[in-house]
């Protein structure tokens, strides 16, 4: 995956989780399911391709949840904006 389609997918969860959780503490510890799903992809996608695997395959892990976790904070802002404009 790219990091385009990475921030993508964690925006539009963020999206998701801002519109219909009004709390926004409840809001970020439902978002930690974000990196959490990536560490799980990260893992699956590493025990699929072991041929593919090199020597900073490691730093997957450590990078991987990065531009998902940016996209989901900045989804989970619009969508708190966007629920606050459409209940007023």
């Amino acid at each position: 995956m790219s990091i385009g389609m990475l921030i993508l997918f964690g925006a539009i969860a963020g999206l998701l989780v801002g519109g219909f959780i009004p709390s926004q503490r409840l809001g970020c510890v439902v978002l930690l399911a974000v990196p959490v799903a990536m560490f799980i992809y990260v893992g699956r996608w590493q025990d699929a391709h072991p041929d593919a695997l090199r020597s900073t395959s490691g730093l997957d892990f450590l990078f991987g949840p990065l531009w998902p976790s940016l996209g989901a904070l900045a989804g989970f802002a619009a969508g708190q904006m966007l629920r606050k404009a459409l209940t007023k």
